[in-house]
């Protein structure tokens, strides 16, 4: 496209989507397929160029068995809760594919991890009984215990891979913990393109969500990680996320104090000055 005439000197009147704060910057967003539209969407609204090169995808556990078993008594536990929008999600479908509802879940009171978590539960006409100040394990952990969890049974269906403080905590508290997996991660088998990416310094900046994107794509970097990462800047969504990062040999360049895709949106902004 050629633009002659007088319309040129409209150039800097007009031309609104280069004067976006994030113009010119490509970021690479690690989140899962399914969960990495709203990150991107908030960061292309700045400006930002995505490469969406997912690290992790989500797969059913290898057995819904223990699963379907707690289904049948969900009355007997005081607590049932969730520490990721994924748990939630596989959690419901199976609930549903055995034919139950909303109504099985009468008797125990139900925990999230954070704010965006318990906006999801709200899809399912369910409003969580507590929201931890801190959206971390430890924080949720925190707020259970000053409720009193001495006795209680509690249900935590999780990642089939998962850190251990939340159960621990309240297990040291006096309560009952039946863990349960209804989703696991696996990586993907494909990781060229992100790497030739990378190679081509085509990237500004690494997004992680998650402490298992991080160590998923260190993993499929291989050795030449270093190489490929010099220059990247590195953003992580929250403490946890962020310990694992420097745990294998990463600076991270912004963290945001709240723990959420709009936070992390704005501190990667601040960053950029603007």
């Amino acid at each position: 496209l050629i633009v002659v005439g007088e319309v040129v000197k409209l150039r800097d009147t007009i031309n609104w989507f280069e004067k976006r704060p994030l113009f010119g910057k490509r970021i690479l967003v690690t989140r899962t397929r399914e969960q990495a539209s709203e990150l991107v969407r908030l960061l292309e609204d700045q400006g930002a160029d995505c490469v969406e090169g997912a690290t992790i995808a989500l797969a059913p556990p290898d057995s819904w068995e223990p699963l379907d078993a707690e289904l049948n008594r969900l009355g007997d536990y005081q607590w049932l809760v969730f520490t990721s929008i994924n748990a939630i999600r596989f959690f419901f479908s199976r609930l549903f594919e055995r034919g139950l509802d909303c109504r099985a879940l009468a008797g125990p009171k139900i925990a999230v991890v954070g704010t965006a978590t318990a906006e999801i539960l709200k899809e399912y006409g369910l409003a969580a009984d507590l929201v931890p100040e801190e959206f971390t394990g430890e924080g949720l952990a925190a707020s259970m215990v000053a409720q009193g969890v001495k006795g209680c049974k509690v249900l935590l269906p999780r990642a089939k891979k998962a850190r251990e403080v939340l159960p621990e905590i309240l297990q040291e508290n006096g309560a009952e913990v039946a863990i349960v997996p209804v989703y696991q991660n696996v990586r993907p088998k494909d990781y060229d393109l992100v790497r030739q990416e990378l190679a081509e310094g085509g990237i500004d900046m690494v997004t992680f969500t998650s402490s298992s994107t991080v160590t998923n794509f260190l993993e499929m970097l291989g050795p030449e990680r270093d190489t490929l990462l010099a220059g990247v800047k590195v953003a992580t969504i929250g403490p946890i996320t962020a310990r694992t990062a420097e745990k294998a040999g990463l600076a991270i360049d912004v963290q945001p104090k709240t723990y959420t895709i709009p936070a992390l949106v704005e501190s990667i902004l601040d960053f950029y000055g603007k």
